[in-house]
């Protein structure tokens, strides 16, 4: 190649590399090599509703989780010891007052209805061999046949077998009444909610079996530890948050309705009962979160429409000195009354944007924005 054509070459590919840088600083938005270009941009402006960013005493919430009763909700369990010859229920299923529940073998209790059909038999038998000696020494003794030691005895000894048999009589009624628990039925109308028990398994009186929840009031039932239980009287307001079968969250106000003193000596818990108000819409055996207030700490709270969303990252638009908003990420903390806590990311006395007539962008100037000395108040 001749030396004109290399300098024709080089100065080409000159020219070509500054095409390219030219165009790379476009793209980046170089202004300062564009001013013409930059000038020719209008400036974004819009009118907002602004907040003002103070400190103040927040309540420090302590969360435990909980769950839905109905305040005739009982447990179900056998009066006999025995082997669970059928159930006839399953959770969720509902069950009308009388309705049979389980059943349970009734081996044994016939079995102690025998011994104590023969208990009474043998007292029987007993009263009856008293009563002709009672009998007879008593003829014996009105006729000075033998002494009255010996009739008095002869009484005695009647008086004894009227008593043995009236102990077996008791003794075969109880036992027949064991036949009566054998199977267990509804004691109301309700709904089965968790059982625990299985056909073969032995059943030992007082050992839950399954739970009955009736149709009566709602309650929130949940243990709290002994610094929350402390907060909290009778017929306070408490937050519960729950989540539906849809999984939308929500939140309803509940009362105290029962507070125990006692502490269970396995937790070292205190139950609190919670009544859930009849316009809320939440099944018996939900799980729930209960909100309780454990102590206070300064804090900010803002609008909730104050915080935006900007490609999955929430934030919020501080206004500078010059009026101009400009997205920051912030931390959040709960929702209280209404309003988001937050945690870090903001200083006291800075501008919020809470409302805007046109969509927020970084830079943009919000014109109704007093100066920066006149900052508005919350």
């Amino acid at each position: 190649m001749s030396d004109h054509n290399r300098a024709f070459a080089k100065k080409t590919v000159g020219v070509a590399a500054l095409l390219a840088i030219a165009s790379v600083l476009s793209a980046c938005g170089g202004h300062d090599e564009h001013p013409a270009l930059a000038s020719s941009q209008p400036e974004l402006k819009t009118q907002a509703e602004l907040f003002k960013v103070q400190n103040q005493s927040l309540p420090v919430f302590a969360l435990f989780p909980g769950s839905v009763i109905t305040s005739d909700q009982i447990s179900i369990s056998s009066r006999v010891m025995g082997y669970v010859r059928s159930v006839d229920v399953h959770e969720g299923q509902t069950v009308k007052s009388g309705d049979t529940l389980l059943t349970i073998d009734s081996t044994d209790v016939t079995g102690a209805i025998n011994q104590a059909q023969a208990a009474v038999n043998k007292a029987w038998a007993a009263l009856a061999d008293a009563k002709n000696n009672y009998e007879r020494y008593a003829n014996l003794y009105k006729e000075n046949a033998v002494p009255k030691q010996m009739f008095e005895q002869m009484q005695t000894a009647y008086k004894v077998a009227q008593s043995n048999y009236s102990a077996a009589i008791a003794g075969l009624k109880q036992a027949k009444s064991q036949l009566t628990y054998v199977k267990i039925t509804a004691p109301f109308s309700g709904t089965i909610t968790s059982r625990s028990v299985d056909p073969g398994q032995m059943a030992t009186p007082g050992l839950p079996l399954m739970t009955l929840q009736g149709s009566g009031q709602k309650q929130v039932e949940v243990q709290l530890s002994s610094q929350a239980f402390a907060t909290l009287k009778l017929g306070d307001p408490v937050t519960v948050r729950y989540t539906d079968f849809q999984g939308e969250q929500h939140q309803f106000q509940g009362t105290v309705e029962r507070m125990v003193d006692a502490t269970d000596p396995v937790t070292h818990t205190h139950t609190v009962k919670i009544g859930v108000p009849e316009n809320v819409n939440v099944r018996s055996g939900n799980y729930v979160i209960v909100q309780i207030a454990v102590a206070h700490e300064t804090g900010m709270l803002v609008p909730l429409t104050a915080i935006h969303d900007r490609g999955g990252i929430r934030g919020v638009f501080v206004l500078d000195d010059q009026n101009r908003a400009w997205f920051r990420m912030v931390r959040l903390g709960h929702v209280i009354d209404g309003k988001q806590v937050i945690l870090s990311g903001l200083v006291p006395g800075e501008r919020l944007v809470t409302q805007s007539d046109d969509r927020l962008q970084n830079g943009i100037v919000i014109t109704n924005a007093p100066a920066a000395k006149e900052q508005p108040a919350s």
